[in-house]
């Protein structure tokens, strides 16, 4: 009987190995190598997977991988200390911010040691959450309906459909990987600023010579957002129309454009400057995951103000990719999240909660909004508000069969007489939204709000109302 040894730093490993074999050499015994490893970094520590060889050689089958990194590119490698397992992954704690870090695993069983996988190299990072996120959506799944094109079902791409954003590259089809250009950009933020309660100039000349051979529609847009200090063009006299968009550029446009924008419901507002004063929409927070920001302070400033507002595609990832070309399916997602921001709504009268699962005894945040069907807000409109908590009982019913609310029904804390619409009921203000109420709702249980709106003093009868009323749904959970 021989001895086989494999010594790294922090272990020796010894094996019992029954026939004669030249030491350090995988024997015909021996299992294969493990394939596919990945290493997915996070805070000091990296989470690893792999597949299982396809051979796992003689001995039984495979009882253990050995685990390996190198922080000094291959000139000491150190053993990952646990317990023996089969399992193909595995997360090394105890790491370096910042460091970066190269793995291999080996395949063992009974009598020998396999070859070593490939490597994978990763730095592990601190891991920051986004801090300044909208509480409300500026597309709630159920009044967005779908745009219709025939390459794309993304819920970000309806969105900016139905506000008008964009029309597509044809009836049909939206074309989700194509780059997107200057001059489109323009017209895309344009068409996003009316929603978003901003007033556009009057597109006037701003001095650049590059733009003459496009549409009127094109080069008002482009002065336009100029008048508005969202571009100051590639230099004082070109805009450069047909050149690609960066993801730095996109980050740019929408920060500056968020700052020009009207907050709505649930948006993040931060001072101007200071800590007294107006407030525009942004974060003040500089935290972030990514490790490629640009070398340019502003841009590196907008990329970290979009990820904490949620506006980023990016949010989980450690790359922003800056200097790579905007995707059309890009610019949805950075353009439906930024409006969530702004005071743009779907049309008619619009309830949301702050969450649809919640934990119990958390507290729900509801919001109601009034447009027009361009989005235009509707003051002074009177709104009724009321819940209804599920019972299992049969007899425990919402309306009765005239429609009326039952005895079950509850008032919400903005309510005045239940199921009626009064002159002491609150009403939208200028922005077209009604103050935001809070509801507690019951544990492990689920509960409808509605909330209503017509002249007073109208009683609710939900034959009458129910179509033109909104309704809400959350859920609770232990």
């Amino acid at each position: 009987m021989l001895f086989k040894t494999r010594r790294v730093t922090g272990i020796l490993i010894v094996l019992f190995i029954f026939s004669a074999l030249n030491i350090g050499v995988a024997s015909a015994a021996a299992p294969g190598a493990p394939t596919a490893l990945g290493a997915v970094a996070g805070d000091k520590q990296v989470a690893l997977s792999w597949t299982a060889p396809t051979s796992t050689g003689g001995g039984g089958g495979i009882s253990d991988y050995l685990i390996e990194y190198t922080a000094d590119a291959g000139t000491t490698w150190v053993s990952v200390i646990r317990n023996a397992s089969t399992t193909t992954s595995h997360t090394v704690t105890s790491l370096t911010n910042g460091s970066t870090y190269t793995f291999r695993v080996t395949a063992i069983n009974s009598t020998d040691f396999g070859p070593a996988s490939a490597t994978a190299t990763t730095i592990p990072f601190v891991v920051h959450t986004a801090n300044d996120l909208p509480t409300f959506s500026a597309c709630p799944t159920a009044y967005i309906p779908a745009a219709g094109f025939t390459d794309t079902n993304s819920a970000a791409v309806n969105c900016v459909a139905y506000y008008g954003i964009t029309k597509g590259t044809t009836a049909t089809t939206y074309s989700p990987n194509d780059s997107v250009t200057r001059w489109q950009m323009a017209l895309f933020l344009t068409r996003m600023a009316t929603p978003a309660g901003i007033t556009l100039g009057n597109g006037t000349s701003q001095g650049f010579a590059d733009i003459s051979g496009k549409s009127t529609e094109i080069q008002t847009a482009i002065n336009q957002i100029r008048q508005l200090g969202i571009t100051v063009g590639k230099t004082a006299t070109t805009y450069a129309p047909d050149d690609k968009v960066t993801r730095e550029e996109m980050a740019l446009f929408i920060s500056r454009l968020l700052k020009k924008a009207t907050v709505g419901p649930g948006g993040n507002t931060e001072y101007v400057t200071g800590t007294t004063g107006a407030k525009e929409i942004k974060s003040i927070d500089a935290d972030h995951n990514f490790t490629d920001m640009p070398s340019l302070m502003d841009s590196r400033n907008s990329i970290a103000n979009l990820w904490n507002l949620g506006v980023t595609d990016a949010q989980s990832l450690t790359t922003y990719d800056p200097a790579i070309p905007m995707t059309r399916a890009s610019m949805a997602t950075f353009m439906s999240n930024a409006l969530a921001h702004t005071n743009a709504r779907p049309a008619g009268l619009v309830l949301q909660s702050s969450g649809s699962r919640v934990q119990n005894g958390t507290y729900v945040t509801f919001s109601v909004t009034n447009r027009t069907t361009g989005f235009a807000a509707i003051p002074g409109s009177y709104v009724d508000t009321f819940q209804f908590n599920y019972s299992t009982l049969s007899t425990v019913t919402r309306f009765d069969t005239g429609g009326q609310c039952t005895s079950h029904i509850i008032p919400t804390s903005l309510s005045n007489t239940l199921c009626t619409l009064d002159p002491s009921d609150p009403k939208t203000d200028i922005y077209g939204n009604l103050a935001t109420f809070l509801i507690v709702p019951p544990n492990i249980n689920k509960m409808d709000v509605w909330a209503w709106s017509t002249t007073p003093s109208s009683i609710y009868d939900n034959d009458v109302y129910g179509s033109s009323a909104s309704k809400t749904t959350v859920e609770t959970h232990a």
